[in-house]
């Protein structure tokens, strides 16, 4: 077995060196804060890249897909319910899909310009965690239901018919397709 050094005794020191001694430790601590700072930074960019991505999913698509399942899907799948039965079905999957839409844009309004502060590298609010926490949970469940239900329930309602299929297609192609061009001849 090896033989441990035996430890130095600490020297005495004279009173104008003991006022340095242990004054490291302050700054020692706050380079070791230091050295946190570039994961960090990292971090905060990662916010920010993210947040402006975010808001853009949001303006540019989500929003968009809310109105193209409001004003195409859900109104083709009603015109083409075979029964009262099945419209009224269908009316209940619409009214409960709408009203979710209002709920989670209502969320996105409130959570916003809380993700364009991050996206600027500003703090936000202390509930924009919970709020956030919140959106997620709602829209998860809300695209849940609409994969496992109302999806299946339209494809089965319009693929009776090729027509209101491809009605469907021209309609939701037509809200897409850029604006024409107006020429003079």
């Amino acid at each position: 077995m090896a033989k441990q050094p035996a430890a130095r005794p600490e020297p005495e020191l004279h009173s104008p060196i003991r006022r340095f001694s242990g004054s490291h430790d302050g700054i020692l601590h706050g380079l070791q804060d230091l050295s946190e700072i570039p994961a960090l930074a990292q971090a905060m960019e990662r916010a920010r890249t993210k947040s402006a991505a975010i808001i853009e999913l949001f303006d540019k698509v989500v929003l968009a897909h809310h109105a193209d399942e409001e004003q195409e899907l859900f109104v083709s799948v009603q015109r083409s319910c075979r029964d009262a039965r099945e419209a009224a079905q269908v009316q209940g999957l619409v009214d409960r899909l709408k009203a979710e839409h209002r709920r989670i844009e209502a969320l996105w309004t409130g959570i916003r310009p809380a993700l364009a502060h991050t996206a600027a590298g500003k703090v936000h609010g202390p509930s924009f965690a919970q709020e956030v926490e919140t959106l997620v949970r709602l829209y998860r469940e809300h695209a849940r239901m609409e994969e496992e239900v109302f999806l299946p329930l339209a494809d089965e309602i319009l693929s009776r018919n090729a027509n209101h299929l491809a009605a469907l297609d021209i309609a939701l192609h037509l809200r897409h397709a850029p604006p024409p061009r107006s020429t003079y001849i």
